[in-house]
């Protein structure tokens, strides 16, 4: 008998989700998701928990096996398409995402960026926004500045834009588009 994946469990997968409300409703706090998933891939772990066959996904970066689409159920998009993308953080931005209606500004990208580390790095950012207390200070490393910069532009037309994802080896941290980002220092 085969062993299932933690990822592919049900309780695992309510965990992923709580960590990732938590890390939502506070932008800056980071969740460690590699205890919950038995080291697996945080990236992967938020992807088993958000997608099912309803929704869509684009890989951009070819970050996935093969053997993972099955599992996740989502529809194969381009990235113009899709609700979520998975992009590595340390390329530059080649691509317009979903920003949503004034109608329906739910129906937006949320964007997956894999980094190299969400909490050391040279590159040092200043968080305020609903859900900081103050402003909160985090440090990334792997992360192309293109990101920040194309985020500003996305989420001009408040309520449209993106959410972002960052995740590293072992934790996860949410940029919301409400989160206001001021870059202190950086270093690529």
């Amino acid at each position: 008998m085969s062993k299932i994946e933690a990822i592919w469990l049900p309780e695992v997968q309510q965990q992923v989700f709580r960590g990732l409300m938590e890390v939502m409703s506070r932008p800056g706090k980071t969740e460690n998701l590699s205890e919950l998933t038995n080291n697996a891939s945080p990236a992967r772990a938020l992807l088993a928990t958000l997608l099912d066959g309803e929704v869509n996904l684009c890989d951009h970066h070819n970050l996935l096996d093969d053997a993972d689409w099955p599992l996740l159920q989502a529809q194969k998009v381009a990235v113009e398409h899709a609700t979520t993308i998975l992009c590595r953080g340390d390329s530059a931005v080649d691509f317009e995402p979903l920003l949503g209606e004034l109608s329906s500004p739910e129906h937006s990208a949320m964007i997956v960026l894999v980094v190299e580390n969400i909490s050391e790095g040279n590159s040092h950012l200043s968080l305020s926004g609903p859900g900081v207390n103050g402003d909160i200070s985090v440090k990334i490393s792997g992360l192309n500045r293109d990101w920040l910069n194309q985020r500003e532009e996305w989420i001009s037309s408040f309520p449209l834009g993106v959410d972002l994802l960052l995740v590293d080896d072992s934790h996860v941290m949410a940029l919301s588009r409400t989160t206001k980002i001021e870059v202190t220092s950086w270093v690529m």
